[in-house]
């Protein structure tokens, strides 16, 4: 199956962002790590606000995708809230040299301005803790509150971790624990 313009675009601004960053990768250099001309950019329409939205769409269909799928899982509730925020870390890890370089304007734009539902980033894990309140294994809370708070702190706490402060993942991911710890019924 041929590869479109468009998915070589988010390809080539993943490695042209992976060398220099979101803020100093230029058309110039997204074209040439996609393969392309600075003209086929043009062509299809593909500035710096367009790519931005394409790598936005990317991150969110991957992360989306990675939390249902993490979330559907059998087992106790806990486990599966450890296993979707741990799915949060995957998708933001293989993100994470474009999330890094978001400001808090470009960040805002991405996950507000764009009419991104929040639910879709969130309603796997209401889900879970739905299941935790209804079986015992975390104290009443507000569903979709505590869900929007999870998956802020560890995508957000995880960026920084990783970013400003140089963790490992595994070390960045620590933080899930003591969120989950926190909504135990027993904690």
């Amino acid at each position: 199956m041929a590869v479109s313009v468009k998915e070589r675009v988010v390809d080539g601004a993943r490695r042209a962002i992976e060398e220099v960053g979101w803020q100093s990768a230029t058309l110039e250099q997204i074209a040439t790590a996609s393969g392309l001309s600075r003209m086929t950019l043009h062509r299809h329409g593909l500035g710096r606000d367009e790519i931005f939205a394409l790598l936005g769409a990317a991150y969110e269909a991957d992360f989306r995708a990675s939390l249902e799928g993490a979330c559907r899982e059998s087992g106790r509730a806990d486990d599966r809230l450890r296993r979707g925020l741990e799915a949060v870390c995957a998708a933001t890890e293989r993100h994470l040299p474009f999330l890094a370089g978001l400001d808090d304007e470009a960040d805002t734009r991405l996950f507000h301005d764009r009419g991104v539902s929040r639910r879709g980033y969130v309603s796997p894990i209401e889900g879970v803790i739905a299941d935790g309140i209804a079986d015992g294994t975390f104290a009443d809370a507000d569903i979709q509150r505590t869900a929007v708070v999870l998956v802020n702190a560890v995508d957000r706490t995880y960026r920084h971790l990783r970013g400003a402060h140089g963790w490992s993942a595994d070390d960045a991911a620590g933080t899930i624990e003591l969120l989950v710890r926190g909504l135990l019924a027993t904690a």
